[in-house]
C-alpha cells in the first residue's frame, strides 16, 4: 500500500511539474517529466495528456498526434479502449 502510494504521488508530482514548466514556456523541461510519467505508467492517460498539450502550446502538432495514436494503440491494444473525449478532445481538429 505504502509502495502505491509512494508510486501515486510521485506520477503526480511529475505532471504537475510538466504542467507548470509548460505554464513558464520552458517546453523542453515539461516535456521531460510528463515523458516520465509516461514512463513511468504508461496506461495514465492524464501523463499522455500532458505530453500531448505540451506539444500542442508548442506548435508541434505532429508531434501531438504522434503521441495520441501512440497511446490509442497502447489503449486498445492492452485494454481494448478508446481514448477518453477529453483526451480526444485535445488533437480532434487535426485527425
Amino acid at each position: 500500500m505504502e509502495r502505491e502510494s509512494f508510486r501515486q504521488l510521485r506520477l503526480h508530482a511529475l505532471e504537475r511539474l510538466c504542467e507548470r514548466l509548460a505554464a513558464e514556456r520552458r517546453y523542453g523541461e515539461a516535456l521531460q517529466a510528463g515523458l516520465a510519467a509516461v514512463a513511468a505508467d504508461p496506461l495514465r492517460e492524464s501523463a499522455h495528456r500532458q505530453v500531448i498539450a505540451v506539444h500542442v502550446q508548442e506548435g508541434n502538432v505532429a508531434e501531438a498526434l504522434r503521441q495520441y495514436r501512440r497511446f490509442a494503440d497502447l489503449l486498445v491494444g492492452e485494454l481494448r479502449l478508446s481514448p477518453s473525449p477529453t483526451m480526444q478532445s485535445l488533437v480532434e481538429r487535426w485527425l
